[in-house]
């Protein structure tokens, strides 16, 4: 069901070409759904949404509850994180951002700000702290080679680091850049019409399936409805993606991720895969050797001009192999890709 909320922002993003599909952006006038990666494009991240931590004991609250360390964060600093089980098991990934005295902001996949609301409020009674989705915002995912120098002709400044740059206190531009360029814009209605049009001279408008593309080659994954209590912070390399802190100090699930950590032995983790054949797979298709042996599943999937780019959580034997198949046997074989960054456990323990 669409929300006011959502149909404000799509009839906006109508009127300047949008094309939607039973609720879905899938792109504007005669574009692809997902362009070339390194061609400068704001993507409409219409699947994310912001929930908002508001009272004295937020802070604390948080520190308590999350992966990442709450209390490194500045007003206008933000952090990758996850929010675990008292087993380990992910409800929620995020990005987080201190959003001023006593307010942090967090961005995550929509279909999880109930949950993920319900959960963490199952703890917030014993806090003063509200929580309370927040529908002033809309996020955009800005990129390209020269994402940088375009965004300096907008906003006539760059965010560097975990810095934010607050936009006339109606919202946010983030420094979200890994193997590539990749900035995140949380932007409320008024001033969005209000820089939409030098927006769209620097970028060309896509939907949020070329942000996906781009999740998928830089190998960062993220909960979704479909993966909730399903993994571990490292089966999703989040410790590699600096969204754990393993020197903060306690929080729920804590203890399960950390044991893991320090015992060095995960045996399956999130790779990048392709075929050059156009797939649809859903979140938990099984993934076969070609002996036939089950070695993981597909977390997401998303067309990449006549073929297809996938993240799967799967067995690191077989990754190394390059052994990953669609079906049991001589299913369809699937190419696996060399992650982009450094894994190291025993370095990751000192963030």
């Amino acid at each position: 069901m669409t929300t006011d909320r959502e149909e404000r922002f799509q009839q906006f993003f109508i009127e300047r070409g949008a094309r939607y599909e039973n609720g879905q952006l899938l792109g504007f006038s005669d574009n692809a759904s997902t362009l070339d990666p390194n061609s400068p494009t704001v993507s409409v991240l219409d699947q994310k949404a912001l929930l908002s931590f508001c009272g004295p004991d937020s802070l604390k609250f948080l520190q308590g509850q999350l992966t990442c360390n709450v209390d490194s964060l500045s007003t206008d600093q933000f952090s990758p994180g996850a929010a675990c089980t008292p087993k380990g098991r992910m409800y929620t990934s995020f990005t987080l951002l201190n959003a001023g005295p006593e307010q942090f902001m967090m961005a995550m996949d929509k279909g999880l700000i109930e949950s993920t609301k319900a959960t963490l409020g199952k703890y917030a009674v014993f806090y003063k702290t509200d929580l309370v989705p927040d529908e002033k915002y809309i996020c955009l995912g800005l990129s390209g080679t020269d994402a940088e120098q375009k965004i300096a002709q907008v906003f006539s400044d760059v965010p560097d680091g975990n810095s934010a740059l607050n936009i006339n206190q109606q919202g946010w531009l983030l420094n979200v850049s890994g193997s590539l360029p990749r900035y995140q814009l949380w932007i409320t209605r008024e001033q969005l019409e209000i820089i939409w049009s030098s927006l769209t001279e620097q970028f060309k408008p896509a939907g949020q399936n070329h942000w996906q593309l781009l999740d998928c080659l830089s190998v960062e994954p993220s909960v979704t409805a479909a993966t909730v209590d399903k993994y571990i912070p490292q089966h999703l390399n989040l410790p590699s993606l600096k969204s754990v802190s393993f020197r903060k100090g306690c929080y729920t699930g804590q203890e399960i991720v950390a044991r893991m950590q320090n015992l060095g032995q995960l045996k399956s983790r999130c790779y990048r895969l392709s075929s050059d054949q156009k797939l649809t797979l859903e979140a938990d298709t099984r993934l076969f050797n070609s002996a036939g042996k089950g070695i993981g599943e597909v977390v997401e999937c998303v067309e990449a001009g006549e073929g297809t780019e996938i993240l799967a959580v799967i067995r690191v034997e077989a990754a190394e192999a390059n052994d990953v198949h669609l079906e049991s046997g001589e299913g369809l074989k699937l190419t696996c890709h060399p992650l982009p960054y450094e894994v190291d456990p025993k370095q990751e323990l000192q963030y």
